[in-house]
């Protein structure tokens, strides 16, 4: 698999580890228009390499990713055709986590916000470093959570601790979001990709079919979900774009 063409994403295939780096660290990993497919487009990528049995996603810099840059925003308030392409792109990024059945790591720290964190929310473990922050931020700039927030925090935290962090949008750190079970493991910070990484070599080193089966299986609560939810929470993201 050739992943030259990637931009945001740099990917780094080594010992069946397909390393996946956010790779725009002054700008807090945050990605333009033109990028923001490349997080469901490696989803697709990383299912066909034959080379890939684990991904591990982690953010170069000082933070993980705050989501779109600011000229990407306006672009989504000004533009039509930008903003029914997000729509496409944030379904794939939700639909295309479901469909892959090879387990997806996420390493945070810092900032995590937006698809980024959303990329990560929907990962199979999320280790974070004990200073990291995340947010689900739609409501504050106005939006209804969207992207799949709908989906992945009631699955993971229940519908009462979902509907206090999706309706103020309030950051979250990140010993309390492994309390309530948001994310997998909180280590010391400068720690959480060297723990990922054992994460991630000890599924490619597990017999592969089991892993797969069973993770095919427990997606079925994001299809479920996806059905009763993230489709009606994506089409009033794109309505409150225009409110």
């Amino acid at each position: 698999m050739d992943y030259s063409a990637y931009s945001f994403l740099s990917v780094d295939v080594r010992d069946g580890i397909a390393y996946i780096t956010m790779n725009r660290p002054d700008k807090a990993n945050a990605c333009r228009a033109d990028e923001h497919g490349e997080f469901s487009s490696i989803l697709r990528d990383i299912g066909r390499d034959d080379d890939v049995k684990v991904a591990l996603l982690h953010g170069a810099g000082p933070h993980f990713s705050v989501g779109a840059d600011w000229e990407f925003l306006d672009q989504l308030v000004s533009d039509k055709a930008v903003l029914l392409e997000l729509q496409e792109q944030a379904r794939d990024l939700v639909m295309n986590h479901a469909a892959l059945d090879k387990p997806v790591v996420a390493a945070l720290h810092g900032t995590a916000t937006g698809s980024g964190l959303m990329f990560a929310l929907l990962s199979d473990i999320i280790v974070a470093s004990r200073t990291a922050k995340l947010a689900d931020g739609h409501v504050k700039i106005a939006l209804a959570a969207g992207d799949g927030g709908c989906l992945i925090w009631p699955l993971a935290v229940g519908i009462t601790r979902a509907k206090r962090y999706l309706l103020t949008g309030d950051f979250i750190g990140a010993v309390e979001a492994e309390r309530i079970g948001l994310i997998t493991e909180v280590v010391e910070p400068g720690q959480e990709f060297a723990r990922a990484d054992e994460y991630a070599k000890q599924l490619r080193d597990a017999p592969e079919a089991a892993v797969r089966y069973t993770k095919r299986a427990l997606n079925q609560w994001l299809r479920l979900g996806a059905q009763i939810s993230f489709e009606l929470s994506l089409a009033l993201e794109i309505e409150t774009f225009s409110a």
